[in-house]
């Protein structure tokens, strides 16, 4: 999952969470630095609870799009590594949610995901248009590193932190 994991580290976080300690142990300021800087990320979320579950609506309905787009235009391989990534990241972005804000009810929001994009994607003209094509075959390599990244540093915070992926 394409995430702004970065941010936790932009924010100065990153060491506040390497002192050894287990997930979720982490105190009241901690938790609510972290939420902020995670729910920062996206436009129009307050920063307040369960902000985090909208933060991975929205993230979680990108990779869905993302994933259906390539498909669209035959790029099934790249589709598939999209889709192995999302799959690895996302047990960590969820538990990572959990611990600092209020319980993520992952399926509810994978649904609500699906049925965005596909609201989203009924209004795009049918097939793979030319120009979708070309810009698809530019952004996917781009997409799947950022998503290698991201999967490489959510472990590296989840093993400072203590968290682990429910699959």
């Amino acid at each position: 999952m394409t995430l702004k994991v970065t941010a936790v580290l932009a924010f100065g976080l990153f060491p506040a969470f390497c002192s050894g300690a287990l997930a979720c142990t982490l105190n009241e300021i901690q938790k609510a630095d972290m939420r902020l800087g995670i729910c920062r990320q996206q436009v129009g979320i307050a920063t307040g609870f369960a902000c985090t579950s909208l933060v991975m609506r929205s993230q979680v309905a990108d990779q869905f799009e993302q994933i259906q787009l390539a498909r669209r235009c035959g790029f099934n391989a790249e589709a598939d590594k999209l889709e192995r990534f999302y799959k690895a990241t996302t047990p960590y972005v969820a538990n990572l949610y959990e611990c600092v804000d209020t319980k993520i009810d992952r399926s509810a929001i994978e649904k609500k995901a699906e049925e965005e994009v596909g609201q989203s994607l009924a209004k795009l003209p049918a097939g793979c248009p030319a120009d979708l094509k070309d810009k698809m075959t530019k952004r996917l390599p781009k997409l799947i590193e950022a998503d290698q990244r991201s999967l490489h540093d959510i472990q590296a915070l989840a093993t400072q932190i203590g968290l682990t992926p429910d699959q």
